[in-house]
């Protein structure tokens, strides 16, 4: 056997499989580099599309998990309340209050709501105001914890209900008590990438406005007496004539959305 000659076509053979993997390696790098070309950084993508959206939140950087659990009323806490007459849920869970007179709004609607729950709701200054349902006539009010909402929660929700004339003249409440944070805090997803991944999967559509943005507590599970809460992200979207409020877990990146009439 020739060994020179053998060496010869050897070297041959890995210089040639040499020279197409650098090929291919840069092939591949220049088409990874085309593609990042032709991506458009997201803000560009959304002003194209004329999607609006406020400033965006960007100094918080972690949030715990909480859990909590229903309260527990006790008819003993509503002894200082005047002009209202309360019955509580057998489970003592839910309060319900009637107003013997009624209380007329002034022109600030909102802002006489939220003076009346502050005053005449115990605990009424753990809550914060979510909206007007005006076809049932009810104001609703959440729980918010450490300054932050607890988005549609159905066991840290009040409702204020009015009459034909704009009055209150009724209530309904519910508290999530025994709050306990978990001792670790978690790194969050900050409200801008959770606007990415709104719009690279299909969640925001043109012309479009991000009307609200805001960090706070959410769970899938709402009907429990305890429940185990996330820091998620709130965005309000308006689009047309529709309003869909759409929540991303600030830790995961999971998105939950309810769409509503504006």
């Amino acid at each position: 056997m020739d060994w020179s000659k053998t060496k010869t076509i050897f070297i041959a053979v890995f210089l040639t499989l040499n020279i197409f993997l650098l090929i291919m390696f840069f092939n591949k790098d220049h088409a990874n580099q085309y593609a990042t070309m032709k991506e458009e950084p997201v803000e560009e993508k959304l002003k194209e599309y004329n999607i609006e959206y406020e400033d965006l939140p960007n100094d918080i950087t972690e949030a715990t998990i909480i859990t909590a659990k229903s309260k527990n009323f006790d008819k003993k806490e509503f002894t200082k309340l005047k002009n209202q007459q309360i019955q509580l849920s057998d489970s003592q869970m839910i309060v319900y209050s009637k107003l013997q007179k009624p209380v007329k709004l002034g022109e600030n609607k909102v802002q006489d709501i939220r003076s009346f729950v502050d005053d005449h709701v115990v605990y009424g200054k753990e809550y914060r105001y979510w909206g007007m349902d005006e076809k049932k006539k009810k104001a609703v009010f959440y729980q918010h914890v450490n300054s932050k909402k607890l988005f549609e929660n159905i066991n840290g929700r009040l409702e204020i209900e009015l009459n034909d004339n704009g009055d209150i003249i009724k209530y309904e409440q519910r508290l999530l008590g025994q709050v306990k944070e978990n001792d670790q805090k978690e790194t969050i997803i900050p409200a801008f990438q959770a606007v990415q991944s709104l719009y690279k999967n299909g969640f925001i559509k043109p012309n479009s406005e991000i009307a609200n943005t805001e960090l706070g507590y959410y769970t899938v599970v709402k009907v429990t007496e305890a429940q185990v809460l996330f820091p998620t992200w709130y965005f309000k979207i308006k689009s047309n004539d529709k309003v869909e409020r759409i929540y991303v877990n600030a830790l995961d990146g999971t998105i939950y959305t309810n769409e509503t009439d504006s």
